[in-house]
């Protein structure tokens, strides 16, 4: 893949990311690709969505110099500014509609730029989110103090957004005092039954030109992204969303399921990870992540596979 790829950091107007496209001649719709609360970059994930004809920038966002140290106050506006990036691109159109792929908060992220640029003509959430979410302050080092430090994820115009925060039950406080793996979804309310403050903190997803692929995990452990999202499918419902939209949930999977499959399991996927894709390392605990690793791994290709395809029917015309 690396002699059909060519890339390139981009450095500008505040922003971190490598812009990834195809080295042939002709036009690569653009795809602004954002990861989640690990915060970085994924250009491997980049290098390999451009390997099937996208002009694609992984964008970071927080955890990297120049950028804040955690997931606090980011301006909405930081992703405008990548979209104007790729329609600067030569071959991606600078009229034509870009895509937005996020992965777990990157997907929150996703539907939440979508909806604010006319210029989003598809956007997938992988294990996102349709309601708007507490930030994530690593400064404060353990997990019980950063779900304990109030603070917003994301700003539009300079305003925070309104977010549902953070609750911690004994049933959390009692597995990080044990050194046990820690679902965190345990951290996360259910969605909020008042209709006035569901609105509060529901991402306006019915503003979005175009369609809209949201993919859940049924066993997710890191969060109740499968009924987050539904908010958001049941928005685009009742709005009568004039373009398709669907959302699926991988019933027995884990969160593990963003990104393209790793090369080095022989095209399966699956998260990377000691026990073979169940937990990952946390701010002084382990996450559970959910689900089986076998499970994970034949949803994490079949996530990539229907993203994939979703991009280039929505993008590719």
């Amino acid at each position: 893949m690396s002699g059909e790829i060519e890339s390139r950091p981009v450095r500008d107007d505040g922003l971190t990311g490598v812009l990834c496209r195809p080295r042939a001649a002709g036009m690569a719709p653009g795809v602004l690709l954002l990861g989640g609360s690990e915060g970085g970059l994924h250009e491997r994930d980049a290098q390999v969505l451009a390997g099937h004809g996208f002009t694609v920038l992984a964008l970071a966002y927080f955890g990297l110099p120049g950028l804040p140290p955690g997931l606090i106050d980011i301006p909405l506006e930081h992703f405008t500014r990548g979209l104007d990036v790729l329609a600067a691109e030569p071959g991606t159109g600078a009229a034509a509609r870009f895509g937005v792929l996020g992965g777990s908060r990157g997907g929150e992220a996703a539907l939440l730029t979508a909806a604010r640029d006319e210029r989003v003509g598809a956007v997938v959430s992988v294990v996102g989110s349709g309601l708007v979410t507490q930030g994530i302050d690593f400064r404060r080092g353990s997990l019980l103090g950063i779900l304990g430090q109030p603070t917003g994820s994301w700003t539009w115009r300079g305003e925070p957004l309104p977010y549902l925060p953070y609750v911690i039950p004994d049933e959390l406080s009692d597995l990080v005092a044990r050194g046990l793996p820690v679902p965190l979804r345990l951290a996360y309310p259910p969605v909020p039954g008042d209709p006035a403050a569901l609105e509060r903190v529901s991402i306006p997803v019915e503003r979005i030109r175009g369609p809209v692929l949201l993919l859940s995990a049924g066993q997710d452990g890191m969060w109740p992204g499968a009924a987050y999202s539904q908010v958001a499918a049941d928005r685009l419902a009742r709005g009568r969303h004039p373009f398709p939209f669907r959302h699926q949930v991988m019933e027995t999977a884990g969160h593990a399921i963003a990104g393209p499959p790793p090369p080095d399991t022989g095209g399966a996927g699956g998260p990377v990870a000691a026990d073979g894709g169940t937990t990952s390392p946390g701010p002084g605990v382990t996450f559970e992540l959910g689900g089986t690793a076998a499970a994970t791994r034949a949803a994490r290709a079949q996530a990539w596979r229907a993203t994939v395809g979703f991009l280039r029917e929505h993008l590719h015309n």
